[in-house]
């Protein structure tokens, strides 16, 4: 690789089939925010080389992490909840967001070395700012939004572009807290990044991203909450009507997307009382659920899913499936909050790295749990792909994802 590329690579990233695998996954999970096609075809790019690789013995088996046993039980419910499902080809289909989940595999091998993870944070803030400003030029062509045509940025829809800004926000909010605003460009990206989420009207967006930062601040800079909670007020006073109106339609009992969510709560539990232990299968809620409405009063296009993950896993996969979806997401905080008490001091650029990795997790992790109390974001690909690859990086810098590096081989 020429030493005009090479030089903007992580100093740790030898020549040699590592970085080749590394430069597939990483610009991936920043293309999450941009393209899911393109993104897609890069990270499975990245799983190919790494089979293969594997089967020439050039690349290291990544230890079995304590998130496997419950993700491969999860895994395996949600197949025999397919196969017990009315539609079994379509709930089978759910076989292949599943593949998504090697991330948590592929990238702690690939993300151990100084620079890497910063490196990778930098791809994802790069595609963040360039979604966000697509996002405010949207906004600014057409400020007179109703919730059906709301900023989408970069991405296929305003939930999945609210979703992977919010966990883009987290992720530079902890990147703040260890390395300090040393340039620019941090608190430029930060007022992006703020101004488009803000715009998108997403209240679920807004909830995890205030949580999932205050989360960041609370584990690093306790007294610097107040700042938080200080910018939530002044947006809030100085929320424009549309803002305003629907901030408050959250209290309103009559306001009809409130009733909606409401309708949807009351449709999930009489699905899920009928269907306790395997529900109605992936993929057929939204047939499903038309038969356990409470009301005509709302179009079919609401029930295309119950809004709430908790609600959405036990209605596809009955309660042991939500039961082992709850253990693996567990595992998953308990691994970035071992690792982050592991780290003895900031002092040097690793430490800081694996810092970084283990405060945006645990960030992220709250974000996506608090959000996903009002949407269904764990079926969102694009928002599973890049916090599958922040929920790993921690591991990185565990004594169970340390790799010997591969030997160098021109290339």
């Amino acid at each position: 690789m020429p030493d005009a590329v090479a030089r903007w690579l992580p100093s740790s990233l030898l020549p040699g089939p590592e970085r080749v695998v590394f430069l597939l996954l990483a610009p991936a999970v920043a293309l999450s925010l941009v393209s899911i096609a393109a993104s897609q075809t890069l990270l499975f790019s990245a799983f190919a080389a790494i089979a293969w690789l594997r089967l020439r013995g050039r690349f290291d088996a990544p230890a079995w992490p304590a998130v496997a046993w419950p993700l491969g039980l999860f895994f395996a419910w949600t197949v025999a909840a397919a196969l017990l499902s009315p539609d079994v080809r379509l709930g089978l289909t759910i076989v292949k967001k599943f593949a998504l989940f090697l991330i948590l595999f592929a990238a702690p091998p690939l993300l151990r070395g100084e620079g890497r993870v910063r490196w990778s944070y930098g791809a994802v803030f790069a595609a963040a700012a360039a979604g966000s400003a697509a996002g405010i030029a949207q906004y600014a062509w057409n400020p007179h939004r109703d919730l059906l045509n709301r900023i989408t940025g970069l991405s296929g829809g305003w939930m999945t572009f609210s979703g992977v800004t919010m966990i883009a926000l987290v992720m530079l909010a902890a990147y703040t807290v260890v390395y300090g605003v040393r340039r620019w460009w941090t608190p430029a990206l930060s007022v992006i990044l703020v101004a488009s989420l803000y715009l998108s009207y997403t209240r679920n967006a807004w909830l995890g991203a205030v949580v999932g930062v205050t989360v960041v601040f609370a584990l690093r800079r306790p007294r610097s909450i107040v700042v938080v909670l200080a910018v939530v007020a002044a947006l809030y006073l100085a929320a424009p009507t549309t803002v305003g109106r629907r901030l408050s339609a959250a209290w309103n009992a009559e306001d009809t997307t409130t009733r909606g969510r409401l309708e949807l709560v009351s449709t999930s539990l009489r699905l899920i009382r009928d269907h306790p232990w395997f529900g109605v299968g992936p993929k057929t809620v939204n047939t499903e659920a038309l038969r356990y409405r409470g009301t005509q009063e709302f179009p079919d296009w609401l029930y295309q899913h119950m809004h709430n993950n908790f609600l959405q896993i036990a209605a596809e996969r009955g309660l042991p499936g939500l039961a082992l979806w709850l253990w693996f997401m567990i595992a998953l905080a308990a691994e970035a909050r071992r690792v982050l008490r592991a780290v003895p001091s900031p002092e040097n650029p690793f430490d800081r790295e694996a810092l970084v990795a283990s405060v945006s997790a645990l960030g992220a992790w709250t974000a996506l749990m608090v959000s996903g109390l009002f949407e269904y974001n764990f079926g969102d690909s694009e928002v599973l792909t890049l916090f599958l690859f922040v929920m790993s990086a921690p591991r990185a810098f565990s004594g169970a994802a340390q790799p010997e590096p591969l030997p160098a081989r021109p290339v």
